[in-house]
């Protein structure tokens, strides 16, 4: 598929001159403990050392519908939500690029991190076996993996490297995925349920799901209230 134009790719902030990054993409509305945690742990696990971005997309691709919240109040929320983890920064440059319309295909965004980090450093990128499930859909799955190392954790249904292997099984880049399998603790939280309980004002159901401090920007701002 042939690039349209674009602008420069947005700085990656506080970009080091050496190592390991890692990106991990999403609409985080809102940003939860899973989406922090599990990042992480991935991380400290298979890269450790590794800087760690968050990529917030304007529009996924594969969703119908926009993000609830607006752009400035997710990245807002991702920048408190990773205050307390050391090497770990938002990059806005598919909602930055997003002004021209173009949505967030996956391909795109790491030729621009590719263009940032260089040819000779290791960039890798995180998605949930669920996400892994359909990755052959995406577009340009073969480029993806020409440009970074796919780590895959367990989300959703599939809890582990044998069940992803026979989910996948015949299906192209099955064994990229399968060996890309990395075990991090079980978080069975779920943005969409999330956002139902701050709309039906269940606040006791974010126990543990919420950090403290993105709970209390919500409050702050009424997001997510019918």
């Amino acid at each position: 598929m042939p690039l349209t134009p674009q602008t420069e790719p947005t700085p990656l902030p506080d970009l080091a001159e050496f190592g390991d990054v890692m990106l991990v993409g999403g609409t985080f509305d809102p940003p939860h403990l899973a989406h922090t945690g599990l990042a992480e742990a991935a991380r400290d696990l298979v890269a450790p050392g590794a800087q760690l971005y968050f990529v917030p997309a304007a529009r996924s691709p594969h969703k119908e519908t926009g993000p609830d919240a607006g752009d400035g109040d997710r990245i807002t929320m991702l920048r408190v939500a990773i205050a307390p983890i050391e090497d770990t920064h938002v990059w806005t440059d598919e909602i930055d690029r997003a002004r021209s319309g173009e949505p967030s295909y996956w391909f795109r965004t790491l030729e621009r991190a590719r263009q940032l980090v260089g040819e000779d450093r290791r960039l890798l990128f995180l998605i949930g076996a669920d996400q892994a499930l359909s990755f052959h859909r995406w577009s340009e799955p073969g480029r993806i993996l020409e440009l970074a190392d796919v780590v895959v954790i367990n989300r959703g249904e599939v809890r582990s490297k044998s069940e992803l292997e026979t989910r996948l099984k015949d299906t192209p880049f099955m064994s990229e995925l399968v060996d890309a399998w990395c075990d991090v603790p079980s978080m069975d939280i779920s943005a969409t349920d999330v956002r139902d309980a701050l709309a039906s004002e269940n606040e006791s159901d974010l126990t543990g799901v919420l950090s403290r401090e993105v709970a209390s920007y919500i409050g702050r701002h009424g997001l997510y209230r019918d």
